[in-house]
């Protein structure tokens, strides 16, 4: 009967330990490893991520004219953005993955 009662302690302690803990991780933003914090980086995790994932960015180096034109792509393929959108997303994306010099 002790043992028991010990696993149900253990039980409920450890459902009083981990509430906290996921009520804060649910209301906490889905953090976007790898984007640096700059103007422009919102508008682009919110309209880009809905169809590409983050690594999307990573290898692929263009100036801010490059990037713009990869952005009026999508737009030719059904992106619905905003002129201003598109400038954040452009000027954010040439700053944080614009081309390297060699």
């Amino acid at each position: 009967m002790r043992m028991a009662g010990i696993r149900t302690y253990l039980a409920a302690l450890g459902v009083l330990i981990s509430i906290p803990a996921s009520s804060a991780m649910a209301q906490q933003k889905p953090q976007a490893v790898g984007f640096p914090d700059a103007p422009g980086k919102e508008t682009l995790l919110g309209k880009c991520f809905q169809c590409h994932g983050p690594g999307m960015w990573m290898d692929h180096r263009q100036d801010r004219r490059g990037w713009e034109g990869v952005l009026y792509r999508m737009v030719g393929r059904g992106a619905l953005w905003s002129e201003d959108e598109i400038k954040a997303m452009a000027d954010y994306l040439a700053a944080a993955y614009g081309r390297k010099p060699q």
